[in-house]
């Protein structure tokens, strides 16, 4: 099983962007799995979010081979436990490789 890139899309000035970066930032190790990346430049969204299918933020995108292969948006479900299990699921599945 290929570990796949995965991207947190936030938008800056977004409340519910900085909850989520908040409950990631609790999770050791989430750098070596998470990405955050910025889903708008000058108020429009980028050609990767919109390549994505971001249409709100925070929004959790699974990339393998370059394809998406699992999306989530909002930032309830998006806690430190679920961070943390998501962490903790890929980072057993890089050592067992």
């Amino acid at each position: 099983m290929n570990t796949p890139q995965i991207h947190l899309f936030v938008q800056e000035g977004c409340r519910p962007c900085q909850y989520v970066k908040g409950q990631l930032s609790k999770v050791d190790g989430w750098e070596g799995l998470i990405t955050i990346t910025d889903s708008k430049c000058c108020g429009e969204w980028t050609d990767f979010a919109k390549d994505s299918g971001v249409v709100a933020t925070p929004t959790l995108v699974a990339f393998e081979g370059g394809e998406v292969v699992a999306r989530k948006a909002g930032s309830q479900s998006f806690t430190s436990d679920f961070f943390r299990g998501l962490i903790e699921k890929f980072n057993s599945t890089i050592t067992n490789e």
